[in-house]
């Protein structure tokens, strides 16, 4: 029986037999890749969570992400302030 990709939200395939997809892809990005992207600590995560500035979505009791969307926006607004 083959297995049925779900869908991608973190940039990464369900399942065990498919290659990984680009992170670029992803609805959402873990806390730890968001970190990565930006160039933060966890803690300032949370901060833009609670500023305003990112969007944290939870999806069961232990697991959350970023949305991209947020932080690509967060990363555009900031290129318009640097420029």
């Amino acid at each position: 029986m083959k297995e049925q990709a779900l869908p991608n939200i973190f940039g990464y395939s369900s399942t065990r037999h498919q290659t990984p997809q680009q992170p670029d892809q992803a609805l959402l990005y873990r806390i730890c890749i968001a970190e990565a992207k930006l160039g933060v600590s966890r803690s300032t995560i949370y901060r833009l969570v609670n500023e305003g500035e990112l969007v944290l979505i939870k999806i069961g009791k232990r697991s959350s992400g970023i949305t991209a969307a947020s932080l690509h926006a967060l990363i555009e607004r900031h290129k318009a302030l640097a420029s």
